[in-house]
């Protein structure tokens, strides 16, 4: 029992004095109580037109015509298997649905 209480003793000693926790090891950060590892930023403005073109051609669209591009939602029309879609892009989000 002795012997159990002083290898960790004698583990744990080293780790306080380094200021090495178990939750510092793991990844966490306790002082800021975020993930230590870095996660994407998220968009907060809205996409520009020609971005939410791309990203409908990054989707599989092809022949991608802008039609419209004001403040709400964008509207483009594409071809996609040989017919021809009406598709509206949320500027905020990234979120396309057929019109």
């Amino acid at each position: 029992m002795f012997n159990k209480f002083a290898l960790a003793a004698a583990l744990a000693l080293p780790l306080a004095v380094l200021g090495l926790s178990g939750s510092a090891m793991a990844g966490y950060s306790p002082t800021s109580h975020t993930p230590i590892a870095r996660v994407p930023l998220q968009m907060h403005g809205a996409m520009s037109c020609a971005a939410a073109r791309q990203m409908i051609r990054a989707d599989g669209y092809r022949n991608v015509v802008t039609r419209e591009c004001d403040a709400r939602n964008y509207a483009f029309s594409a071809m996609r298997h040989g017919r021809a879609i009406v598709l509206r892009v949320n500027p905020r989000n990234g979120h396309i649905w057929r019109a």
